[in-house]
């Protein structure tokens, strides 16, 4: 016999949260991270595997487009960091996939920040 007392039993709270579809924002959010990352990794090994391969100032061109997508993807990654929150804000949807996609976006927005910092430092150190 169960009685409705107001107190949840042990694992109601689990069950209830199993039960909660996944949030829309969260799984945008992850997807964004996904594809973010993706291209932001490839844009940067582009760049170093032009600037070993010979003369930087001839591809002057190709540099300010890789430049240009990854920008594109940073902004990207921006508006994933905001659905993240968005997802994880909402009560009624599970924010498995907000949590997750909110840590990788902020990982790629600080991880290629530090790496543009650590290029324009060590650029600046051999002039």
């Amino acid at each position: 016999m169960t009685e409705d007392n107001g107190i949840p039993t042990a694992g109601e709270g689990r069950q209830r949260a199993a039960r909660l579809p996944q949030s829309g924002h969260g799984i945008a959010s992850f997807v964004l991270a996904i594809v973010s990352g993706l291209a932001i990794a490839f844009g940067i090994s582009l760049a170093a595997s032009l600037m070993m391969a010979g003369n930087p100032e001839e591809q002057l061109a190709v540099f300010g487009t890789i430049g240009f997508i990854l920008i594109a993807f940073l902004v990207l990654a921006l508006v994933g960091v905001v659905l993240g929150f968005i997802a994880l804000r909402r009560q009624d949807r599970r924010r498995t996939f907000g949590a997750i996609g909110l840590g990788l976006n902020v990982f790629i927005l600080i991880g290629t920040g530090g790496l543009m910092l650590l290029g324009t430092v060590l650029r600046h150190s051999n002039s």
